[in-house]
């Protein structure tokens, strides 16, 4: 599959002084939604875990302090109160609220690799694969009992916050309407224990809880509409129907017909084809059924659960990165629009990129989570 490609370089800096382009006449300071603005910092005051970008990462913020290894910042999310964000950076729980400027330290986390979840008002959900769960604020951490030992995503319902669902063991979803206090199981596993498999992922609607995506291994993808009452295999991730692992998913935050996925088709693996098996998927249907779009090679590396990152109000535009800091490689932050079906490729100089998020007020405003490995 042959697409267009444009290559740019970002130098990631840390505690350099180096202006970003300011805000652009059709992006004010002033800009805002629901009293979020856009940062009007040059450098983001912080221990380097939390920097951004207003170009898809061809410049980026620089940092006061250097990123310190090793450290993962896996979870980054903008709340729903004005201005106020949450990172997770390793089991360090930071928050900033001045637009993502400035980061201070809340406190510890229990888990690892933890990721996060708004809301709703200042609250988010901290949650890891091990079953960690916590409720989070920019002032304080709330452990929670979790209803399953292995979490493979979790959803909130944005409106009312207290109400969510995780995906636990065998794709069994659990319901709560206070906040992860307590949970009772609804539907039925995506997977019944005859099927022997790894579900890597699983990814919720933000608009209908009921509206679930799994992936996992051999299978591919199951989804429902129903709050897990029936599950579906999808089609489309393999031409010769064979089995395929689907690693990562994102549901569009603008569109919930649009449903990404990145996966390794197991019949082409090994077998001399240029993509090696792995592959971009979109689905316009909610996930029924899949289309490859973005092929590895031709400059893009395809990792094994590489961070997906929907566009918050374009169901078109994807992103997603490859990094690591091995060979002092860096990163590649990957822009896809599937009405041109094009690639954009950014490269810089951090080990990885481990969370994107985006500013409510503009979204041309692009919050990364960083990674320093070695």
């Amino acid at each position: 599959m042959k697409k267009t490609f444009t290559i740019g370089l970002a130098t990631a800096l840390t505690t350099l002084s180096v202006a970003l382009p300011a805000a652009a006449e059709d992006d004010p300071v002033a800009e805002s939604l629901g009293g979020w603005r856009a940062p009007v910092c040059q450098t983001v005051t912080g221990d380097g875990s939390v920097t951004y970008t207003r170009n898809d990462g061809r410049t980026i913020a620089p940092t006061s302090e250097a990123l310190q290894p090793v450290v993962y910042t896996t979870g980054l999310v903008a709340l729903d109160q004005a201005n106020e964000m949450l990172a997770m950076s390793n089991n360090r729980l930071l928050s900033s609220t001045d637009s993502g400027c400035t980061w201070t330290l809340v406190g510890k986390v229990s888990g690892w690799y933890i990721e996060l979840a708004a809301a709703g008002g200042d609250r988010a959900y901290a949650w890891d694969r091990d079953g960690n769960l916590s409720l989070v604020t920019p002032r304080e951490i709330t452990p929670l009992t979790s209803p399953s030992n292995e979490v493979r995503g979790i959803g909130v319902d944005r409106g009312q916050g207290g109400h969510l669902r995780v995906a636990g063991d065998g794709g069994q979803l659990y319901d709560s309407g206070d906040g992860g206090r307590t949970w009772q199981p609804v539907g039925t596993p995506a997977f019944p224990p005859s099927e022997t498999l790894t579900i890597y992922t699983a990814v919720f609607d933000p608009h209908d809880l009921d509206h679930v995506v799994m992936g996992a291994s051999d299978t591919g993808v199951r989804v429902t509409f129903d709050g897990g009452r029936t599950w579906t295999t999808a089609g489309g991730l393999s031409k010769t129907g064979d089995k395929v692992n689907v690693f990562s998913a994102a549901i569009s935050p603008s569109a919930p017909n649009v449903v990404w996925a990145m996966g390794l088709d197991l019949s082409e693996s090994g077998s001399g084809v240029p993509s090696d098996g792995r592959h971009i998927y979109r689905s316009g249907d909610g996930g029924r059924t899949f289309t490859p779009v973005v092929d590895q090679g031709n400059g893009v590396t395809l990792q094994n659960g590489p961070l997906l990152a929907p566009h918050p109000t374009d169901p078109g535009v994807l992103y997603f990165d490859f990094g690591t800091g091995w060979s002092s490689l860096g990163t590649d932050i990957y822009r896809y629009d599937s009405r041109r079906d094009r690639v954009t490729i950014n490269h810089n100089s951090y080990d990885r990129v481990t969370s994107i998020s985006f500013n409510p007020a503009n979204p041309r405003v692009m919050y990364l989570g960083v990674a320093e490995e070695v």
